[in-house]
């Protein structure tokens, strides 16, 4: 399958596996960041202040490839996670299509699993609930509680505490609710037992491989437990020959081998599809999974 943006949306391994521009920008930023020793660390506290400027932004690439190049993976997710922090309600409001142009046109073959697991394999389960981290805006959960209205409850987790504000302003439901919270922490305190766990449109890729990992056995825990999940991956990454996970993509993120991780966890993957992305969601490589785990 060919991807659209396939070079942007690579996994990469150096500097010089970024296209020419970010290349500059990643190296650039690293000159200036050392000649700006103070300004940098300002920066590197608060990466995504609205009030940055031109050469503010050109020293965040430089802190950007400074950690890449160390391998410092908890400082990128210190920097993603600054980004949804305070810039979450923004980007949900300037992508409100992507409920109808991404899942609905092309991700919702996952719901049709899930509804075939819950008619067969967990037939008598009673789900308890299901968590969507990364909800957004919430148009997914809302979707899902209409649909699956075996299911009594919905919650929806995203780091972004305005757009949390704003959902509990919109959905006035009884069975839906939204936590403003780290999923990392929050799941394992709170996820009651005979769950689902979904995930749609990349929110993973922001998360270390170690945390994915931690979500992922604990979910397991609470079985029997099943987890859906639409995310995006690296578009060179073999899922058959690399179990690693790596930084990918212009925002460097993080590109799991999301079958493996959940094999890892005691999960059976009963569905597993792939597309190319599309204008729609900047291209690249899309993995859609559904996981399940009855009782031990």
């Amino acid at each position: 399958m060919k991807y659209p943006n396939s070079k942007d949306n690579a996994i990469r391994t150096s500097i010089g596996d970024f296209p020419l521009p970010k290349r500059l920008k990643l190296r650039g930023g690293k000159l200036l960041a050392r000649l700006f020793p103070r300004r940098a660390a300002k920066i590197d506290r608060n990466p995504f202040d609205q009030a940055l400027g031109r050469l503010d932004r050109l020293i965040r690439n430089g802190l950007y490839a400074r950690a890449f190049e160390t391998g410092d993976f908890r400082r990128l997710r210190h920097f993603l996670s600054h980004y949804w922090t305070t810039e979450a309600r923004r980007f949900h409001q300037g992508w409100s299509h992507r409920f109808e142009e991404m899942f609905l046109k092309h991700d919702v073959e996952v719901i049709a699993h899930l509804e075939e697991l819950m008619d067969g394999d967990a037939k008598g389960v009673r789900f308890s609930c299901l968590y969507e981290i990364g909800c957004g805006g919430g148009q997914v959960l809302d979707y899902l509680r209409q649909r699956l209205k075996k299911i009594p409850s919905f919650v929806g987790i995203d780091i972004g505490e305005d757009q949390i504000a704003s959902n509990e302003e919109t959905y006035d439901d009884p069975s839906i609710s939204f936590r403003a919270a780290d999923a990392v922490k929050w799941l394992p305190q709170n996820a009651s037992q005979n769950c689902i766990m979904l995930t749609n449109g990349g929110v993973l890729e922001y998360f270390l491989k170690e945390e994915v990992e931690l979500i992922f056995s604990h979910v397991a825990t609470l079985a029997p437990a099943a987890i859906a999940l639409i995310e995006t991956i690296g578009s060179n990454h073999d899922l058959e020959n690399q179990p690693s996970s790596y930084v990918y993509a212009r925002e460097l993120a993080f590109s799991h081998n999301y079958p493996e991780l959940l094999r890892n966890a005691g999960f059976e993957i009963l569905h597993q599809s792939e597309r190319a992305g599309n204008v729609s969601d900047g291209g690249g490589r899309w993995l859609r999974i559904l996981a399940w785990k009855p009782n031990p």
